[in-house]
């Protein structure tokens, strides 16, 4: 029975890390040849966020810090300042979970949806004292809405297609501890 639980908690963790990756990989491909003007969704930030309020286990803080600085790398952006921020924020909202737990989704959704806002406002601040690159503050803004947006498709899809749900009362984690 351990060695179920430890299984399925190291194949759910890959699974993260495949979806983060796969992510990062359809992000890459050049598939405009002009560039855009609006930016889409931040779906990896919205996955991280509603897998570590779901099972906070199977988003590490090693993996979620690992990806998201391989995203920052590959992407281009400041290395470091955004895997810093999102695994700053998705620490505190693992510590709110609990209490979120027994909320409902529109709970959930604002508290994910103020996080993001935090995680935004606090790159754009970082960025403007630093003085780095151009002003981007409107496509920031439409990526923040659009982050927000999709949230709930993420919850859908890691729900039913994944099998990441909410930890009831009652449930034991992979130590065989009650959640």
């Amino acid at each position: 029975m351990a060695e179920r639980s430890a299984l399925r908690l190291w194949a759910m963790r890959g699974l993260f890390a495949g979806l983060c990756l796969a992510l990062i990989f359809l992000r890459l491909l050049p598939l405009e040849t002009l560039p855009r003007s609006w930016a889409g969704p931040d779906v990896m930030l919205a996955l991280t966020c509603a897998w570590v309020l779901r099972r906070p286990e199977f988003a590490p803080p090693v993996a979620v810090a690992a990806l998201f600085l391989l995203a920052d790398f590959l992407f281009q952006r400041p290395p470091g300042l955004w895997a810093g921020l999102v695994l700053v924020g998705t620490e505190a909202l693992k510590a709110r979970a609990p209490a979120l737990r027994d909320l409902t989704f529109a709970a959930e959704w604002f508290n994910v949806a103020m996080l993001v806002t935090a995680l935004t406002l606090a790159k754009m601040l970082v960025l403007a004292l630093l003085l780095v690159g151009p002003d981007a503050t409107g496509l920031m803004l439409l990526q923040l809405s659009m982050t927000v947006v999709v949230y709930p498709v993420v919850v859908l899809a890691s729900e039913f297609l994944f099998g990441v749900r909410k930890a009831a009362p009652g449930d034991i984690d992979s130590q065989g501890q009650r959640i």
